[in-house]
């Protein structure tokens, strides 16, 4: 799913449910970066899963599911849909809320813009670490490795998660294990500029950073920029 097609889901939601829509699934990523600077693990999901921060019954998020969820018209017209969840469904860090990013949609085909938020990039790979299924580790494996998350600041929001000690050691180990992984890979481009040698990990990063770059090009000669936000 890319912020054009997210930001269709969002409009609909809203056009569903009088209140600003949390984004809280892995598309959530989509607050925070353009897709063309994102790894495929990020956006090869075409459910976006859509809470709402007052909704102690989930009858919003069944709204949502029901109109535009798997299956529905809209998927059907579409190729993605939404998912609406409780809050509570994800297990989050301390401080969560206040570290949200709110973002404009842009008015589209299907309604007018609107206003939403997404979880902050750190708090939604505590998220993952929690859930720790197959996708969830691809996805932050992949974000860490591109450099798009922070490992320590991570580490730091697992710390104040409420999480069984099992989840929490696993999911610490993970990271730790990336930590490292970045680690060796800094001390060896360290070594390859000190001795002038090619290093072929190296070469695989700047090839990818050139493909992003250019996709990213590729997006803005496609579509006329439309300003901040998402869409």
């Amino acid at each position: 799913m890319n912020r054009e097609q997210l930001a269709d889901v969002l409009r609909a939601a809203s056009q569903l449910v009088d209140d600003r829509p949390l984004v809280m699934g892995s598309q959530a990523i989509l607050g925070t970066y353009e897709e063309a600077v994102l790894p495929e693990a990020a956006t090869m999901s075409m459910e976006a899963d859509v809470a709402f921060l007052d909704d102690p019954d989930r009858a919003k998020a069944d709204l949502v599911t029901g109109a535009i969820g798997e299956d529905s018209n809209f998927h059907q017209v579409h190729g993605f849909y939404a998912e609406g969840i409780h809050v509570e469904t994800a297990t989050l860090p301390v401080g969560w809320r206040d570290r949200l990013i709110t973002q404009p949609v842009p008015a589209g085909s299907n309604g007018p813009g609107v206003l939403a938020s997404f979880l902050e990039r750190h708090d939604l790979v505590v998220a993952k670490l929690a859930a720790f299924r197959e996708k969830d580790i691809r996805f932050v494996t992949e974000l860490a490795a591109a450099g798009l998350v922070d490992i320590r600041i991570t580490q730091a929001r697992l710390e104040h998660t409420t999480l069984h000690p099992v989840a929490k050691d696993r999911a610490t180990r993970l990271l730790e294990a990336l930590g490292e992984r970045l680690s060796k890979r800094s001390d060896q481009a360290q070594d390859v500029v000190e001795t002038g040698a090619s290093d072929p990990d190296a070469d695989v990063d700047r090839v990818r950073r050139s493909e992003r770059r250019a996709r990213a090009a590729q997006v803005g000669q496609e579509r006329p920029p439309s300003g901040p936000g998402i869409g």
